[in-house]
C-alpha cells in the first residue's frame, strides 16, 4: 500500500475506534506512538546509534547488522546440545566471516569435539548466517604451557603420598598418571546408533556403570542411570520421555532431556549427571569415567 493511502486509512480507522470506544485498540495505537515518537526524534537529531533509535530501526530490519549478536543467537540454538553432552561453548571473536569459539567442559580434549564442531556448530552457523565463512576452535584459556611449567613427562595432577611410616604407601608415576587420565573422557562403544529408538530411554553398561542413552530429534544424549531426587538414587530407566522432558518413574520429577536440568516445580534440586556421547562410524559411544 502506498504511503498516502496508508495514512488516510489509518486516520479513518482511528476515528472509527474513537467513535466505538474500543479501549484496547486505542491503547495499542498509543503504545505504538510511545515507541516510535522518541526514536524518530533521535533519528532526526542525527542520533540513530542511540539504543532507542537502534531498537526501532532493528524492528524494521533497518539497523546495521551486528554480526557478533547474530552469531550469539545462532550459537544459542546449539548450546543446549553442547551442554547436554557435558560441555560449554563460548563465542570469542567474529571477524571477516570467521567465528572463533572455545569449547570447554567435557568437550575439551574430547575426541568427538571435532565432529561436534563440524556437524553441529558449523552447520547451524552456515544455516543461520549468510556472511559466515569459517568456524575456528580455540584452545581453552590457560591451556598453553607457562614459561616455568613442569616438564611434559610429569603428571599434571600431583598427590603427595603418605610415607610408609605414616601408614600409607608410595604412589608411582604410573599411578599418578592414571589418576590424571580420569578427567579425560574415555569413550566406550554401546551399540549401533540406528538401533536406538527415538524418544525412548535405554539402559546400557559402560565399564560397569549403568547409563541411560536417548535419541532426541536425531541427536544422542547420555546420563548416569540414577535419579538424584531426594537422595534416593533410583534407576532412571523405565521413565518416559514427553516433549523433550524425561520423567522419573519413581518420583515423577522432570528433567530436560538435553541438559539434564530440573524443569518442574523444584528447579533447585540436583540435575541428572550428563555424560559425553558421540557417534563414530555409526556406533554410539559414551564416556562414563568423567562423572
Amino acid at each position: 500500500m502506498e504511503f498516502d493511502a496508508a495514512v488516510a486509512q489509518l486516520a479513518t480507522l482511528v476515528e472509527t475506534l474513537e467513535r466505538e470506544g474500543d479501549e484496547r485498540a486505542l491503547l495499542l495505537l498509543g503504545l505504538m506512538d510511545d515507541i516510535h515518537r522518541p526514536a524518530l526524534e533521535l533519528i532526526v537529531e542525527g542520533r540513530a546509534d542511540h539504543p532507542i533509535a537502534a531498537a526501532l530501526l532493528s524492528m524494521y530490519g533497518l539497523a546495521p547488522v551486528d554480526q557478533r549478536v547474530e552469531a550469539e543467537e545462532a550459537l544459542d540454538e546449539i548450546r543446549p546440545y553442547i551442554e547436554g553432552h557435558g560441555g560449554a561453548l563460548e563465542l570469542v571473536d567474529v571477524q571477516d566471516g570467521v567465528i572463533s569459539v572455545r569449547m570447554t567442559g567435557a568437550c575439551n580434549g574430547c575426541a568427538a569435539s571435532a565432529m561436534t564442531l563440524r556437524r553441529g556448530i558449523e552447520g547451524k552457523l552456515r544455516e543461520r548466517l549468510d556472511w559466515f565463512a569459517e568456524v575456528v576452535a580455540l584452545e581453552p584459556e590457560g591451556g598453553a604451557a607457562e614459561p616455568h611449567a613442569a616438564p611434559a613427562s610429569l603428571p599434571l595432577l600431583h598427590i603427595e603420598p603418605l610415607s610408609p611410616a605414616a601408614g600409607g604407601s608410595s604412589a608411582t608415576t604410573t599411578e599418578l598418571l592414571q589418576i590424571e587420565k580420569l578427567r579425560r573422557p574415555v569413550f566406550v562403544a554401546v551399540g549401533a546408533f540406528d538401533e536406538l529408538p527415538e524418544g525412548k530411554l535405554r539402559a546400557v553398561d559402560v565399564d560397569g556403570r549403568s547409563v541411560v542413552v536417548l535419541k532426541l530429534d536425531g541427536e544422542p544424549y547420555a546420563f548416569l542411570n540414577l535419579c538424584p531426587a531426594a537422595g534416593a538414587r533410583l534407576p532412571l530407566d523405565g521413565g518416559r520421555v514427553t516433549d523433550s522432558v524425561i520423567v522419573c518413574p519413581w518420583h515423577n520429577c522432570a528433567y530436560d532431556a538435553r541438559s539434564g536440568k530440573r524443569v518442574d516445580d523444584a528447579p533447585d534440586e540436583p540435575s541428572l549427571a550428563v555424560l559425553p556421547i558421540t557417534v563414530i562410524d555409526g556406533t554410539l559411544q559414551v564416556a562414563a569415567n568423567v562423572a
